[in-house]
């Protein structure tokens, strides 16, 4: 299989010859680090069977400012259909990663390609400011869900723009898990986010891609919902904020695909050598089996982790990978049946 059908198959729920692999490998200082010790990005994609590769666009705010919640009923993002939001380069000096355009140039024959879109109130927080996003939930409420309702159909037109480009699959950037909470209440989230997210996630259905949801935080307080809106794909399942894995595996394993497992902080940066690889085979077993798992690190991959122990990581990676194919099994089924 190459990346792209085994990544497929995975979100189908159908047999792979081995678990698909990514790398969020988008951080500057960190792909400089691992420039100089082994090579350049390209080449661990290559040697570590990476089959994913994000594409980025910029935030909805590229104003220089932030706004006041009072001019959210005049702002006005500009054209989502514009080619800019598909080929932005102006990014933030720390950032590695590349836009749309360039991820669907450089990797669209090899790897399946996401584009990463900034969801209802992460994209909001970019254009008023983060506490002001939250506040204003409560202080300004038709004013916010005013807003995200303007923002639904311009996101839905930014994904068109970007399935017309040739992606496979978005991802909705929303954080909304705090640690052992969610950063507002669930009763809040269904009436003034999720209905948001769901036009966006029916209207990429509609066009024939998928969704991933990436949201940092404990989010199991609407984990129902995400499977109720459609979400094929969720990133990460962080355990440092009280997620447990074996809880979202055995009660949505089969309804979303689960995509990450890595924390670059508790895992990659807290554990080297054997123990390293006693926590990555450990989330293998619990994730692995039945399919429905991409191994993904949890989020970017930070400059103070050491280029040889993800090296070391990976090489893990692949051995468990193949051990968790499922192709072999099926046909083992077959030849008994």
């Amino acid at each position: 299989m190459n990346s792209k059908e085994r990544v497929l198959a995975t979100l189908k729920r159908q047999p792979v010859d081995r678990t698909p692999i990514d790398c969020w490998l988008y951080q500057k200082q960190f792909v400089e680090k691992l420039t100089a010790a082994y090579g350049p990005r390209e080449k661990f994609l290559d040697e570590f069977n990476v089959d994913i590769f994000v594409g980025f666009t910029p935030w909805p705010n590229q104003t220089g400012r932030l706004l006041d919640v009072s001019e959210l009923p005049e702002f006005d993002p500009g054209d989502p259909r514009d080619s800019r939001w598909l080929n932005h380069t102006d990014w933030d000096y720390d950032f590695a990663g590349l836009n749309v355009a360039q991820a669907i140039e450089q990797q669209g024959d090899r790897r399946w390609i996401i584009a990463h879109l900034w969801g209802i109130v992460e994209g909001t927080s970019r254009i008023i400011g983060i506490e002001n996003c939250w506040t204003s939930l409560v202080e300004f409420p038709k004013i916010m869900t005013g807003w995200f309702d303007r923002y639904a159909d311009w996101l839905c037109a930014l994904v068109d723009s970007c399935v017309d480009a040739g992606v496979d699959m978005i991802t909705l950037s929303d954080d909304w898990g705090s640690n052992r909470s969610m950063l507002f209440s669930p009763r809040m989230w269904r009436r003034m986010i999720g209905p948001y997210a769901s036009r966006v996630v029916r209207h990429a259905h509609e066009r024939g891609i998928y969704v991933n949801l990436h949201s940092d935080g404990y989010i199991m307080d609407v984990m129902d919902d995400l499977v109720d809106i459609g979400y094929d794909m969720m990133h990460p399942v962080q355990e440092s904020a009280g997620m447990d894995p074996l809880t979202v595996k055995q009660q949505y394993g089969d309804k979303l695909v689960i995509y990450g497992s890595l924390d670059v902080v508790d895992g990659l940066l807290a554990y080297q050598g054997d123990v390293l690889e006693d926590y990555i085979t450990q989330r293998f077993a619990i994730y692995a089996p039945g399919g429905g798992f991409i191994f993904n690190t949890g989020h970017f991959v930070q400059p103070d982790i050491p280029p040889q122990r993800l090296l070391h990581a990976y090489t893990v990676v692949n051995q468990l990978a193949r051990q968790y194919g499922t192709m072999e099994e099926e046909n083992k089924e077959r030849q008994t049946q």
